[in-house]
């Protein structure tokens, strides 16, 4: 009886883990249509880097937490890694101004 438990603990375990694995859904990160579109320098770029861009743009707060660790500080005033995507807000946190500094 408990190598027969045993047996169906274990493959119930490795179901889950399979499971829990094999998802293979692919996210698509999208732009806002309250931001300005993204310029042709992110555009002629891969697609990573246009989701980095529109993943940025979405979760402001979150990127503005991490340090900008480039050494932009001297020369452009970077704070936080927010600073090397974009550069300006307007209302309702839209984008106004991005920048190319995370990509150069």
């Amino acid at each position: 009886m408990k190598k027969i438990l045993s047996l169906l603990f274990l493959c119930t375990a490795i179901g889950l883990l399979i499971a829990a694995c094999g998802n293979s859904k692919e996210t698509n990160v999208t732009l806002d249509k309250k931001h300005l579109p993204l310029p042709d320098y992110v555009l002629n770029s891969s697609d990573l880097i246009q989701e980095t861009y529109a993943m940025v743009s979405n979760y402001p707060e979150v990127v503005a937490g991490v340090p900008c660790y480039c050494g932009c500080y001297a020369q452009d005033g970077h704070e936080s890694n927010l600073d090397c995507y974009i550069d300006s807000f307007g209302e309702n946190n839209a984008v106004t101004g991005w920048d190319s500094m995370s990509i150069s």
